[in-house]
């Protein structure tokens, strides 16, 4: 057994075994796992390996050297996110040496492992994040540098061949010329002046310069876009199941352009016929076309309140693609044949014609429910309501974890500032669109992988199960604020969250254990290996009903094609362009959700700036030694309240219940706190606007 056990770190240097992996590496038997606990112990105790926080294992080695990517965070220390997706190690302010956020870095552990984690010191910069930076400048000594964000302590930038009046306080673009040392600064060359940063309508520009985002599209696209036309589509239908006399329609925002989905119910001899219909990129962007090229590098269009940066240009996102009302568009359908109790009989996925007969929105479909409106369509819309409770009833049996957490909804004033702030609401429209895309998705995910060669590659859509770390913390919030749940001890599974979720329906508490449950969540991506999908509860998923504005949908869709028309392309080609587009799409994806996080906070924190010293209702969303963050009722926003503003009382940290308790009055404020708060400032430091609350009165919660 140690011979086995020694075999399996021999052969992971440097990556830290948690106790499963090593019985899976290992293939201990059940009565052998008692004997391979002990012995880690033994072995932990004479020091031959090391354990660190939660459980995991490595060899001690003389370096202690490891490699990964450098997050920086806003008060300027940071985390090293190893290669081995190990354990993150810490990084000190003092130990950034000349690492810049987002730098591939190789980092020299300090100390032994402790179980409150790892600490290491930055040993060299292997690969630059970046050679470009948005900042805002600022004068030194007389010359001109400029922040960057996240906070890197003591790395200047001075700008060069900036004009002479070019002064404090604007967001520029500059590329790096030399990366100077410690005690000299990064040199980096002026290419763009973005604007003013106390101007809000530069915020989007200043996010689209600071992701690198081009809303235009190069030239050779926008050519090659020219070339098509509505005969293209009337050429193409002779060779389609023509579904142009189907009832189909889309559902979608009142603001939206570009309609990739329709929805169509039709009565059968033992059923109905469901039809989801998405629109067919595919025919128009071909493999290795100018436009595929600049799609997969975009791989995902990013939306603002104020512009959208595309992923295909929009005369075929709102045009040739869009299923615009009465006009023949080409689909690729799924079409599942369902009993009376919306059991599925039979499917079918293949190219189509349809011609939408309606556009509705949300708020249209909503009004016909519930009898504010007549259509022609009402009794389609109400089997459809019928189909969607069911299908959510059936996910939620299987464990289907839904969450329904609210996100900030603007309605912008002419000068970049939004006028009103509002909670999104959650209609029965939407679960109508929600759950026939789910159903579209788990069918094609289930049904064309076994219609393809052996070992051929599929896009999934996976989602692996929690991370430990994050299930013990969000157990260990659920007994502070001592709710009576009961959480099995083990790995969490999707029907323990589903009943946390349940239990908490009409507790004030909701809202806060929503957002930490989805936080205890990995992160979805897509991968050529089936994992699951662990919040949706299925054993399969992909993503095939948005191919005008993420591109693994659209090579979903060429899948279906190459079956239909029998032209399997070869397999090992076909997996190498299908890798390329997951590892784009997945590092992509990130990305625009940063983009859309921070637009989002930057025109929350323009709408407080306007309100200061106004009071708002609000939750308590964390709690730490120096205050406590409140989330906003209204806006959403999250601001602190820092410990030296609440003066009525000496406050302290309870680190075991998690709260600040005051020392003479022993009140509490504890995670879920319903407070009401007053602006007192919003402050824009390293080009992010910070928010400060202080309490007005608390409002106490039973």
């Amino acid at each position: 057994m140690k011979k086995r056990l020694l075999s399996i770190f021999n052969k992971n240097p440097g990556k830290l075994l948690r106790q499963k992996e090593i019985f899976h590496k290992m293939k201990v038997k059940q009565h052998e796992i008692a004997g391979v606990k002990s012995l880690l112990n033994e072995w932990v105790q004479s020091g031959e390996i090391v354990q660190v926080k939660g459980k995991r294992y490595t060899l001690p080695r003389e370096q202690n050297q490891f490699e990964g990517r450098l997050t920086v965070t806003q008060k300027g220390f940071g985390f090293v996110i190893t290669d081995d997706d190990s354990e993150d190690i810490f990084i000190g302010r003092r130990s950034m040496a000349d690492a810049i956020h987002g730098d591939h870095v190789r980092v020299k552990l300090q100390g032994r492992p402790s179980p409150q984690g790892l600490k290491g010191r930055i040993q060299k910069v292997l690969v630059r994040g970046s050679d470009s930076f948005i900042g805002v400048t600022y004068k030194y000594m007389g010359k001109l540098f400029m922040t960057i964000s996240p906070v890197n302590p003591g790395r200047g930038i001075r700008l060069i061949k900036a004009k002479k009046d070019l002064g404090e306080g604007q967001i520029v673009k500059a590329h790096v010329k030399d990366w100077g040392s410690l005690e000299e600064p990064i040199i980096a060359e002026l290419q763009t002046v973005i604007g003013k940063a106390e101007d809000p309508v530069n915020d989007m520009k200043m996010i689209l310069s600071k992701y690198d985002y081009l809303q235009a599209f190069p030239q050779k696209v926008v050519d090659e876009v020219k070339c098509f036309s509505q005969k293209h589509i009337t050429q193409e239908i002779p060779n389609r199941r023509d579904l142009r006399k189907w009832t189909s329609f889309t559902i979608d925002p009142v603001d939206a352009k570009d309609f990739d989905d329709a929805i169509s119910i039709k009565r059968n001899q033992n059923g109905y016929d469901l039809g989801v219909h998405i629109a067919d990129v595919s025919h128009f962007v071909k493999q290795n076309t100018c436009i595929d090229r600049e799609a997969i590098q975009r791989s995902t269009s990013v939306y603002f309140t104020e512009g959208v940066v595309h992923m295909l240009p929009e005369a075929l996102s709102a045009n040739l693609c869009s299923l615009r009302p009465n006009e023949d568009r080409l689909a690729v359908s799924a079409i599942m044949k369902m009993d009376k109790d919306f059991n599925i009989m039979e499917t079918d996925i293949l190219p189509t014609v349809i011609n939408s007969k309606a556009r509705f929105t949300y708020q249209d479909v909503e009004d016909i429910l519930e009898g504010k409106k007549d259509h022609p369509f009402k009794n389609d819309i109400l089997i459809l309501k019928r189909l969607a409770k069911q299908l959510f009833k059936n996910r939620s049996e299987a464990g289907s974890i839904d969450f329904d957490i609210p996100e900030p909804i603007f309605e912008m004033g002419e000068k970049g500032i939004p006028h009103e702030i509002r909670p999104s609401e959650r209609m029965a429209s939407h679960r109508i669109v929600e759950e026939c895309m789910l159903l579209a998705n788990r069918v094609v995910a289930e049904e064309i992988p076994k219609k393809l060669p052996k070992k051929y590659p599929f896009v999934y859509r996976v989602h692996a199960d929690p991370d430990q770390k994050d299930v013990l913390r969000f157990t260990n919030l659920l007994k502070i604020l001592n709710l009576g749940i009961h959480i099995p001890k083990g790995e969490l599974t999707p029907n323990d969250i589903k009943n946390v979720l349940k239990h908490v329906e009409d507790s004030p508490y909701r809202s806060l254990i929503e957002n930490v449950a989805l936080r205890t969540m990995s992160k979805a991506e897509y991968s050529m290996k089936n994992q699951g999908h662990f919040g949706l509860a299925f054993n399969h998923y992909t993503h095939f009903t948005s191919p005008i504005r993420r591109y693994p949908d659209l090579m979903v869709h060429r899948m279906i094609k190459m079956l239909c028309n029998k032209s399997i392309q070869e397999a090992e080609a076909w997996r190498e362009l299908m890798l390329k587009s997951i590892m784009i799409s997945n590092e992509v994806e990130l990305k625009a959700l940063s983009a859309e996080r921070e637009y989002i906070k930057m025109k929350q924190l323009r709408w407080l700036n306007e309100r200061i010293g106004k009071s708002f209702e609000g939750r308590i969303s964390g709690v730490v030694n120096f205050g406590i963050f409140v989330e906003l009722k209204s806006s959403l926003a999250e601001g602190l309240i820092h410990i030296d503003t609440m003066s009525d009382d000496d406050y302290a940290y309870d680190e075991d219940r998690y709260c600040l308790r005051g020392r003479k009055t022993k009140h509490e404020f504890r995670l879920g706190d319903k407070v009401s708060v007053k602006v007192l400032a919003v402050l824009l430091k390293n080009k992010e606007l910070i928010l400060r609350l202080r309490i007005c009165r608390r409002i106490l919660v039973k």
